[in-house]
C-alpha cells in the first residue's frame, strides 16, 4: 500500500504520484480521519547480509516520525512475533484493542477472545 492512494493524503497533496519511501504493509482508515499504518518488519528492515544495519534502522525510524507528524499512527510488528503459534491470537487482540481505542464498534464475534 502506498500513501498516495490514501484518500485524505491524496486530496491534500500538491503533486500526484508516489511518495518517496512511503510504502506500508497495511493502512487502516478509521472514522474521524484516523489513519493507522501497520508494518511487519523482516530482516530487510534492519540488516544487510545478516548483519545489523544501523543506517537502515535510522532511516526506518525517521520515516516513522514523518508519518506520525503527518497524522498517522504507526505500529510495527517484528516478523518473528507473527511466525509464532500465538501470532493470529496476538493480531486479533491488537486489532480489538485498537478499534476500542478509537471507539469503533466491534462485531459481536470479535468481542470474545
Amino acid at each position: 500500500m502506498y500513501l498516495h492512494y490514501a484518500p485524505y493524503t491524496a486530496k491534500h497533496r500538491a503533486e500526484p504520484g508516489p511518495l518517496a519511501r512511503q510504502r506500508m504493509d497495511s493502512l487502516l482508515l478509521l472514522p474521524n480521519r484516523v489513519r493507522v499504518v501497520w508494518e511487519v518488519d523482516g530482516q530487510q528492515h534492519y540488516s544487510v547480509d545478516g548483519r545489523a544495519g544501523p543506517q537502515l534502522y535510522a532511516q526506518m525510524v525517521s520515516e516513522d516520525r514523518q508519518l506520525s507528524r503527518s497524522g498517522y499512527d504507526v505500529y510495527r510488528f517484528g516478523g518473528h512475533e507473527l511466525d509464532r503459534n500465538n501470532g493470529p491470537r496476538m493480531v486479533a487482540g491488537f486489532l480489538r484493542e485498537l478499534l476500542r481505542r478509537y471507539d469503533v464498534p466491534l462485531p459481536p464475534s470479535a468481542v470474545t477472545d
